[in-house]
């Protein structure tokens, strides 16, 4: 990502990906347009050749919040071959379009935010949305039952323990590789926080994660984390099913993968708590 003047930014990696560097490269924006105030910008993303759709939850929750905090209005250029950032419905949450969108493809599921105390829009979409989608059609009534529960448990968290005005969706279907890309976040007080004040010995954003994740604290404690034990459930169905987790909050960067638990220091703070998730048809 460059500064190609004051008033301009482009992206210039070839893919922005649901992982650490993606993220980077979009916080990097972020904290760009952070310094400036009561302007226009303009983000130029043409050199990107694939762009998890996925992803446009976050890039929508940051100019969201530059918009708001800095007054700036933002423009970002999509190019044609972009086009899954016109049928999820990013283009239309960002020019304040209120036509309904329409995916032809059935590859996305769409951009949505919610006021973190309208729970029944949230099931309302993980029910036909989310569930409904053709990528998940294969999951048994009493999978989809503990999932929906696990998910509903997250939301009510934010409302509850988040300190946020919005609760950011988005997901992306691979059918050639049979994976779906799901992201949920909120730009709240995020883990730390809530945490240290009855665990005084945690220091640090990686450190508050890696606490919430262990079952007895996130089952046990239901009341700290933006989590809880609706997380741990997604997280056990994610290690029994091949599937992938990534968990971003202030410095901290965790995921789960094959089994495997990592965790990163990242350059760039996230202002709150991010999920993503990675099914995987097996």
């Amino acid at each position: 990502m460059i500064q190609t003047s004051k008033h301009q930014y482009a992206i210039e990696v070839k893919e922005v990906m649901t992982n650490h560097l993606g993220y980077e490269e979009i916080m990097k924006f972020y904290f760009f347009a952070k310094k400036l105030k009561y302007t226009t910008i303009s983000l130029n993303i043409w050199a990107v050749e694939m762009f998890d759709a996925n992803l446009s939850s976050l890039l929508l929750a940051i100019i969201g919040k530059l918009r708001w905090e800095n007054k700036l209005y933002i423009y970002v250029e999509i190019p044609d071959h972009m086009h899954v950032l016109f049928r999820n419905g990013f283009f239309n949450y960002l020019s304040g379009n209120k036509r309904l969108i329409y995916d032809q493809r059935e590859s996305t599921i769409p951009l949505k935010t919610f006021a973190p105390e309208n729970d029944d829009a949230f099931t309302f979409y993980l029910k036909k949305d989310f569930f409904g989608h053709r990528a998940l059609d294969h999951l048994p009534f009493s999978t989809v039952k503990q999932l929906k529960t696990a998910f509903s448990e997250v939301f009510v968290n934010a409302e509850l323990h988040a300190n946020t005005n919005k609760v950011y969706t988005c997901g992306q279907y691979f059918p050639n590789k049979n994976l779906l890309k799901f992201t949920l976040l909120d730009l709240g007080d995020g883990f730390f926080k809530k945490i240290k004040i009855s665990n005084p010995d945690i220091k640090t954003d990686i450190a508050a994660i890696d606490w919430a994740v262990k079952p007895g604290n996130t089952t046990k404690n239901r009341e700290y984390g933006p989590g809880g034990y609706g997380l741990q459930d997604i997280i056990d169905y994610c290690k029994s099913n091949n599937g992938s987790i990534h968990i971003i909050s202030g410095l901290g960067y965790w995921t789960l993968s094959g089994g495997h638990y990592m965790n990163y220091r990242i350059k760039n703070p996230f202002p709150g708590a991010m999920i993503h998730l990675i099914f995987r048809k097996i």
